[in-house]
């Protein structure tokens, strides 16, 4: 008898059923490799997407030998142009759904800050402490243990606890769902949850359930819901923004983390699994804030104020004026994006991809344009300042949306030229994020939910 795997990175990805006697023609077998499809196509950020180089069947005996000469050659069928074969061709099998995900609109005003966790502690009603390095959950399990969690974020690096230096549009706390917890008996259920501002300090290697069962606000500053049908390895949601726009206007005032509660304790089930801050598996995701926020224009109306000297000539003054030196001449251009390449698009709800490679540009600014500052005859103060932006064109693409061919028109950079900065691009230039400078990257699919994969020969 004889098995086939499927190798990925060295280790098994999937396993079809194995044949022990001579199988009958034009019969399918499959695989499931859901894992892997979630590495090529991560549910939870678009970014972490791996590389996808296929996967290779690797043939075995049960005996453990690589080789058998008295076996038989078992054929599947390969790619063909043949259409009365297509039926027989290899393919994937992907149950997915789209989920609505929450993002900053990044343009040259507001773009996304992220906040890393600093605390994170698993609480259990009646234990006289927490537990860290476990998996954070809230709610009660099939063995009436109640769970609540706590969890801090250090917004320091991101608002100014003295005085509004930004402003905020919007902000999420981002967990990453991994399963319901492991029981023989007992269902899974929709769980609904509330977020409660701390309001005394704690320790995460001393904190307990005691410590904080009524040291919160009992005003909800946000919510979720983990869904029944919630997929292993997708992110959950909890708007803040209220609480963060609180911030950015009057300052940072007790943040002393904040309590996720069920709100419904009392009902007993398989509890929802979250990726703590100590997890170091490749595949979690450790806790997160999202901000979206941009530039605070601080103005002022102190007087302008001018150094005098007296003359010789009795009666009048002169008036020093101090000119600051302007920027150096500007070198702005439209820099291709390398290796060209396909792009994707949302139309109307469906996926597209391009038909053809597209040659995508970004602006680059070698030298700067000008920025600088300095003052009239009178002592005014005159700012410049102009930024590497960039100038579109609107070009029409062909399309592939699910099988039907679309023309659709696409906003493309022509080129770039220093032109008057806004709130967004000033913060870029002053704190070097090149990185945020605006690219000419079409929309393209945030965010899937990947419930299986199944690959058939």
């Amino acid at each position: 008898s004889r098995g086939i795997n499927a190798e990925y990175g060295g280790d098994k990805t999937g396993e079809f059923t194995e044949l022990t006697n001579e199988p009958t023609v034009d019969k399918d077998v499959a695989a499931d490799f859901t894992e892997t499809l979630r590495e090529w196509i991560s549910p939870y950020d678009v970014s972490d997407n791996q590389p996808n180089y296929g996967v290779a069947l690797v043939n075995s005996y049960s005996d453990g030998s690589s080789t058998q000469t008295s076996a038989k050659d078992v054929r599947y069928y390969s790619f063909t142009n043949d259409s009365s074969l297509v039926e027989y061709i290899p393919y994937i099998d992907i149950c997915y759904k789209i989920i609505d995900v929450p993002v900053c609109n990044e343009t040259a005003e507001y773009y996304e800050k992220t906040v890393e966790v600093s605390a994170a502690t698993l609480l259990v009603h009646g234990d006289s402490k927490g537990y860290n390095n476990e998996s954070l959950t809230f709610g009660q399990d099939v063995d009436g243990n109640v769970y609540r969690t706590v969890i801090k974020f250090d917004v320091g690096s991101v608002i100014n606890d003295n005085f509004k230096v930004i402003d905020v549009n919007d902000a999420w706390i981002k967990l990453n769902y991994l399963s319901p917890s492991d029981s023989d008996t007992g269902s899974v259920i929709s769980r609904n949850v509330s977020l409660y501002r701390i309001t005394t300090t704690w320790d995460e290697d001393t904190v307990s359930w005691d410590d904080i069962k009524n040291d919160y606000d009992p005003t909800p500053i946000g919510t979720a819901t983990v869904s029944q049908d919630q997929v292993g390895g997708t992110a959950v949601w909890i708007n803040i923004a209220d609480t963060v726009i609180d911030w950015a206007d009057n300052g940072v005032t007790g943040n002393y983390g904040f309590v996720l509660i069920d709100d419904a304790e009392g009902t007993s089930s398989r509890v929802p699994l979250f990726a703590d801050n100590e997890d170091e598996s490749p595949s979690h995701h450790k806790p997160t804030m999202a901000i979206c926020k941009k530039e605070s224009v601080i103005t002022t109306t102190t007087p302008t104020i001018a150094t005098t000297t007296a003359s010789e000539s009795e009666g009048t003054k002169e008036v020093t004026v101090t000119t600051l030196a302007p920027g150096s001449s500007a070198f702005c251009e439209a820099r291709k994006v390398s290796p060209v390449d396909k792009i994707t698009v949302v139309n109307n709800g469906t996926i597209c991809v391009s038909e053809e490679p597209i040659q995508l540009r970004y602006c680059y600014e070698r030298e700067p344009c000008d920025r600088f500052q300095s003052r009239t005859p009178s002592g005014g103060l005159v700012t410049t300042c102009k930024c590497c932006l960039p100038i579109f064109r609107t070009s029409v693409e062909s399309f592939d949306c699910f099988g039907v061919q679309t023309e659709i028109e696409v906003d493309l950079i022509s080129s770039c030229s220093c032109q008057e900065c806004d709130e967004g691009n000033l913060y870029e230039y002053v704190t070097k994020r090149s990185e945020k400078r605006r690219r000419d990257v079409p929309l393209s699919p945030e965010h899937y939910s990947y419930e299986s994969g199944v690959s058939y020969l």
